[in-house]
């Protein structure tokens, strides 16, 4: 719902200013009907026309707002705004809702040996595979350096864990990733827990399989509040 108004502000604006021009012709004709002509007629169009540049520049201002600039992705901001929503929506949806969290292996080795350059590259083609892979009910975030996180909405723990897998074989065997690999740690859970502790878990399940590189781990379920 978020994403329709997101994309239709600046044909809402617009449709706002053209209503609001008829309104004033109307009212302007309905005293003064000698006068109306092509002005009016102009005024309407200029209205509109302004009225969706007005449209065009609030929703670049969103964009800036949520989204990550170099991967496209959305931002740390509006990952935990989705989080938190779908979090209260567990008490209605009686389902599973699944954080994953990824972080490319060696990162640093790219960065040495190609270059800043590089690295943003293989951000941009990382992202691009995520992409590849996910629903559109899911959302993908770009949560800090080269780590990322997905929420996954009405999805369990072997869901999870199946999607993670798919996601570490896609980036291990993608040409255009510079042979690099990734790391994914899974939390589950199916009540409204705080997003801290949804973190941490999937933060703790990552750790673990940074230990070993090129490999998911889930935490245990189900989480249960501290």
């Amino acid at each position: 719902m978020r994403n329709a108004l997101y994309r239709n502000i600046p044909i809402y604006i617009g449709l706002g200013g053209l209503l609001i021009s008829f309104i004033v012709c109307f009212v302007y004709y309905s005293i003064q009907p000698t006068f109306y002509n092509y002005f009016w007629i102009s005024v309407i169009v200029f209205s509109t026309v302004i009225s969706v540049f007005c449209g065009l520049w609030i929703k670049n201002i969103i964009y800036y707002a949520y989204k990550d600039p170099l991967t496209d992705l959305f931002n740390r901001r509006y990952l935990y705004e989705k989080l938190e929503s779908e979090l209260k929506r567990l008490n209605r949806s009686k389902t599973a809702l699944s954080l994953v969290i990824i972080d490319i292996d060696h990162f640093k080795r790219v960065n040495d040996k190609y270059g800043h350059l590089a690295g943003d590259k293989l951000l941009t083609r990382v992202s691009e595979v995520f992409k590849a892979n996910s629903r559109e009910i899911d959302t993908i975030a770009r949560w800090g350096g080269e780590e990322f996180a997905i929420i996954l909405p009405d999805t369990d723990s072997q869901g999870a864990l199946k999607y993670a897998e798919r996601l570490r074989k896609a980036i291990e065997k993608s040409e255009k990733c510079f042979g690099a690999t990734v790391c994914i740690g899974v939390a589950t859970t199916d009540k409204p827990i705080a997003i801290d502790i949804l973190f941490a878990e999937a933060d703790k399940a990552l750790f673990q399989a940074k230990s070993v590189r090129n490999k998911v781990v889930g935490a245990n379920f189900p989480l249960c509040e501290i």
